[in-house]
């Protein structure tokens, strides 16, 4: 390590026997919260002797969400749409504040909705209908918006078969090469949950529900459950990434459950229209 590498000022405060680093410098940085260059790297932590170097920890996962919930309905042309809530935290923040923050609200606003239209597998109509908090260091950043995707639901038969995966576009194309040469970084630990419920049109039961899914590992995770009644459907999916660095040997592991991810996305949930068996 050489002094001239050290670009950057931090303070270390010891609470409780816990040793938080601050940087109130850096605009959007919540509390406890590092900006993401100054994450996971060794610092020179000054003391009377001259100094020792000390190694800045990631946060976990957890800190870093996206949380997305949904009151949906399938309108009877197959159209899903409803309202939509979704709660961005740490660095999942803090970076859309910082990359907005010289912004007018109409591209701020655009920004949000394209976002959405991101993890999307269909063309939608997104509006973002409330007034984020773009100024501020809090953890959280909150948008709420009226969502439709128009022929979700699509029929086979006497049929009709709603996707699951409603957000599920930006793991499609995620280490979906069979083998890689260069070493793998994701920009930071996180996490995505997202928590659907979907009204059913009346007397569309549900009649065949996707096996429920739990694939685990040490750096990644994959849930995806369901409930139902005869008026409504809840969706559960959460997403968990522990992976900052990975070599292209690790990579095996890291593709094959991202696969796994995109084979459970892609189930559909059988839905039977009255005056019809599940035998046609």
């Amino acid at each position: 390590m050489r002094i001239s590498d050290l670009s950057g000022n931090a303070v270390l405060v010891k609470l409780n026997g816990k040793d938080l680093f601050f940087d109130p410098g850096t605009i959007f940085t919540s509390y406890g919260l590092l900006p993401w260059g100054e994450t996971g790297v060794q610092a020179l932590k000054l003391d009377k002797d001259g100094g020792t170097w000390v190694d800045i920890p990631y946060p976990d996962s957890s800190v870093s969400q996206i949380v997305r919930r949904a009151d949906l309905k399938i309108s009877s042309q197959g159209s899903l749409e409803g309202k939509l809530t979704i709660t961005y935290s740490g660095h999942e923040a803090a970076w859309r504040r910082f990359v907005e923050r010289d912004e007018d609200l109409n591209q701020r606003k655009k920004f949000l909705e394209d976002d959405v239209q991101a993890s999307i597998p269909a063309t939608a109509e997104i509006e973002l209908t409330n007034k984020p908090d773009w100024t501020s260091s809090a953890p959280s950043l909150f948008a709420e918006f009226n969502l439709k995707v128009p022929s979700w639901v699509s029929g086979a038969g006497r049929r009709a078969l709603l996707p699951v995966g409603l957000f599920s576009l930006s793991e499609k194309h995620t280490c979906d090469h069979p083998t890689r040469v260069h070493p793998l970084y994701f920009s930071w630990k996180f996490q995505k949950l997202d928590d659907l419920r979907i009204d059913l049109p009346p007397e569309w039961p549900v009649a065949i529900l996707p096996k429920a899914q739990n694939t685990q590992t040490d750096l990644v995770g994959y849930t995806l459950s369901f409930e139902s009644d005869k008026d409504a459907l809840r969706l559960t999916r959460t997403l968990k990434s522990d992976v900052i660095y990975l070599q292209p040997d690790q990579y095996e592991t890291l593709h094959r459950f991202y696969q796994a991810v995109r084979t459970a996305d892609e189930q559909q949930i059988v839905l039977q229209p009255a005056g019809t068996s599940t035998a046609n």
